[in-house]
């Protein structure tokens, strides 16, 4: 499915730019947020200002799948889960090929919390969703994501799924990196995140 191109201000600067750019020619910085490494390193500040822009955006156009899957992602940073899924599921409506939409919903889906506190629908919701991201895609990432809600819901309380944890984490081994790992911990909210499924 093609993206629209919608001429917006830039959510960095404010300068007039369109979707069609994924970055400001004036201040360098992204227009649309296209992946979670977008923002990773941004200051909620500076998040804030983007999801505001995007707000507004959204309201002249609202079945963008470009403006809300940033949006999504900008209210997830931003610990803003239930309406970071909502943006999120908009996306999969409209484009069910997006392999981001579906993570970062499963993500969305935890609401900052450990998947062991989680009832096991949310956590079966979030294997599902990821599972059909990696569908589409076969990141690493996704792999390893499974592997930390197999590990902590169903390893933790000697619950029986297969594949289990470590065969999802073999699955994530060759193609993950550490900044993936990092970004995801962070946005998870653990410490020492790739230490818990080294066991």
């Amino acid at each position: 499915m093609s993206l629209e191109v919608i001429d917006i201000k830039c959510p960095g600067c404010g300068a007039p730019v369109s979707t069609a750019n994924k970055i400001c020619e004036y201040c360098g910085r992204p227009i649309v947020i296209t992946s979670f490494n977008n923002i990773y390193q941004m200051t909620n500040q500076d998040v804030m200002k983007y999801k505001n822009a995007y707000q507004k955006t959204l309201e002249e156009f609202p079945e963008s799948q470009e403006i809300n899957l940033s949006s999504g992602m900008c209210l997830l940073k931003l610990n803003m889960y239930e309406k970071a899924y909502e943006k999120f599921e908009k996306v999969i409506e409209s484009d069910i090929d997006n392999s981001e939409a579906y993570f970062w919903a499963a993500v969305s889906l935890l609401k900052g919390k450990r998947p062991f506190i989680n009832i096991r629908a949310t956590v079966d919701q979030a294997i599902e969703l990821t599972n059909t991201a990696r569908m589409l895609e076969d990141r690493g990432i996704y792999s390893y994501f499974i592997a930390y809600l197999k590990y902590d819901y169903y390893e933790l309380k000697k619950l029986k799924i297969e594949p289990n944890y470590l065969e999802e984490l073999q699955k994530s081994s060759n193609s993950i990196t550490e900044q993936d790992i990092q970004m995801l911990a962070e946005v998870l909210k653990i410490e020492n995140f790739d230490e818990k499924l080294k066991i």
